[in-house]
């Protein structure tokens, strides 16, 4: 082999090499840009599970690393009773739905105000799920689930 054919094969494999990472590089750059540009979910107008807050919190009891794989980071939306509503300190409101278990709660934290709520009223509410807290097992107390970015789909 000739020391031209050498360096000729040289400089073609310098170029394809050269060409696809470029070709990566540009489309990276692109599913980049995608990405930063998508914006948040629609909750209100997106598909959701629909689960009742007892069967929601006894899912994430039983098995967390079954409900984590359903439930966390998808769009729910939940059936249950007020346990209570307030505001949090960065004043939107946070309602409470009763699962059937004393100490703790489905935590939904609302997008906007809604009507007047009150305990004992059933509702479904639709937000995105964030998993379940840790609680505290010495002191008795057990870990809420949490939704966020929640609206109401119905109030009975």
């Amino acid at each position: 082999m000739s020391e031209d054919s050498f360096t000729n094969i040289m400089k073609k494999s310098t170029r394809t090499f050269l060409l696809i990472i470029l070709a990566l590089l540009i489309t990276g750059g692109g599913i980049g840009y995608y990405l930063y540009n998508k914006g948040p979910v629609d909750v209100q107008d997106s598909n959701s599970i629909k689960v009742t807050a007892i069967a929601l919190y006894d899912s994430y009891t039983k098995d967390s690393a079954v409900a984590q794989k359903n439930y966390t980071g998808k769009i729910l939306e939940v059936s249950g009773e007020v346990h209570e509503a307030s505001l949090n300190q960065q004043q939107k409101q946070v309602i409470l739905l009763e699962n059937g278990s004393d100490g703790s709660y489905i935590n939904c934290t609302m997008e906007e105000p809604a009507q007047k709520i009150k305990a004992t009223d059933k509702v479904t509410i639709k937000g995105i799920c964030s998993g379940i807290g840790e609680g505290d097992a010495d002191l008795g107390i057990k870990g809420d689930v949490y939704l966020t970015r929640c609206y109401f789909v119905s109030t009975k």
